[in-house]
């Protein structure tokens, strides 16, 4: 192990513990694994995804004091501009464009390296800050602030430290490369917080590095549990972990506190899952062409790839033979070749 010259002085505690609470939230992820594997192999996992995605961009941002809920981010999503001027929808859009670049940095074999960190700053910052602190490791002082009450939780290293403390944090990655999976990240996640390496985006840049983390051990369940949900809805105990972790000179408070987010998000979305499960288990041939049927009404002309967006849940062979069966009996008319294919009402 290396000695972590630096982050000693300053008092950042960097030693793995495995606690009872800590092992316990890991217990009751295990016992989710099993039944969400199962389903991510169903036409659910899309589905699943894509929720988990809306969530996560939500709940990362409004920690951070954003004002838009999920019903608008999903909207905001969906219609895509180009541009706006509206900070809060900004960052929302920044957000999902650094979630996407994080998902290929963990597909990925080797550790991503400290400019891939900084890249993921700059996307979550794009058109935010000034530019001089865009992309780059902080110059200026800061503090680790509960952006609710606004009350300072930490006052954070000086700048020109911070180049060194990355330094140590990337070979402290590297000493801990076998180390359990969630125990790395969220005692990554506790450092790097510690170390606040930006001017300003270090819990949304700390946070999509922790998924990348986990996905590069071999923990897929991280890409449809959105832990953030559950971070937000306790943000005050997130930041009294933080304050712990120095107190205590021990991070463990943050890693029981992160993995009991973990453990429950994860049996939020199985319990989500098996409701969507059933759901579409209960949707007979009848059913589903019925659908398809009262979506045909409203449209002028289709194609398949509508019906697959109007009924996520049923595999698209599935959808394929059900418009078949109703050509076949007359109620639909197709139009078109293969790709091109088009469907409408007789």
């Amino acid at each position: 192990m290396s000695n972590s010259n630096l982050l000693k002085q300053l008092k950042i505690p960097s030693k793995i513990k495995l606690t009872d609470a800590f092992v316990k939230s890991l217990m009751k992820i295990a016992e989710c694994k099993p039944f969400l594997d199962e389903i991510l192999t169903t036409p659910l996992e899309v589905q699943l995804h894509r929720q988990a995605q809306i969530k996560a961009i939500t709940y990362s941002n409004q920690i951070e004091g954003n004002k838009l809920d999920e019903k608008a981010v999903t909207t905001l999503l969906g219609t895509s501009p180009a541009k706006t001027k509206d900070k809060d929808a900004k960052e929302i859009l920044n957000y999902q464009n650094a979630l996407s670049y994080a998902e290929t940095l963990a597909q990925e074999k080797k550790l991503p390296s400290t400019r891939d960190f900084c890249d993921l700053q700059k996307l979550v910052t794009q058109d935010l800050i000034q530019k001089n602190q865009h992309g780059r490791f902080r110059t200026i002082p800061v503090s680790i602030v509960n952006e609710a009450t606004g009350i300072e939780i930490e006052k954070c290293p000086d700048p020109t430290h911070v180049p060194f403390l990355i330094q140590e944090l990337w070979q402290w990655l590297i000493d801990n490369e076998d180390s359990n999976p969630f125990a790395k990240a969220f005692a990554f996640h506790y450092l790097a917080v510690a170390i606040h390496p930006f001017a300003d985006g270090n819990g949304r840049t700390v946070r999509l590095f922790q998924q990348i983390l986990l996905l590069q051990s071999g923990e897929t369940i991280a890409r449809y549990v959105p832990s953030e949900t559950v971070v937000m809805r306790n943000r005050s105990r997130y930041y009294a972990a933080i304050r712990q972790c120095k107190a205590l000179q021990s991070t463990h408070p943050m890693m029981e506190f992160m993995a009991e987010c973990f453990a429950t998000s994860a049996q939020e979305v199985a319990e989500e899952a098996r409701a969507l499960f059933e759901k579409s288990k209960k949707l007979s041939p009848e059913a589903r062409m019925k659908q398809i049927l009262k979506f045909a009404k409203s449209r002028t002309s289709f194609q398949t790839k509508d019906v697959v967006e109007l009924l996520p849940d049923t595999p698209r062979r599935t959808l394929e033979r059900d418009i078949e069966t109703l050509v076949n009996g007359k109620k639909l008319k197709m139009t078109g070749e293969k790709k091109g294919r088009r469907y409408s009402l007789t």
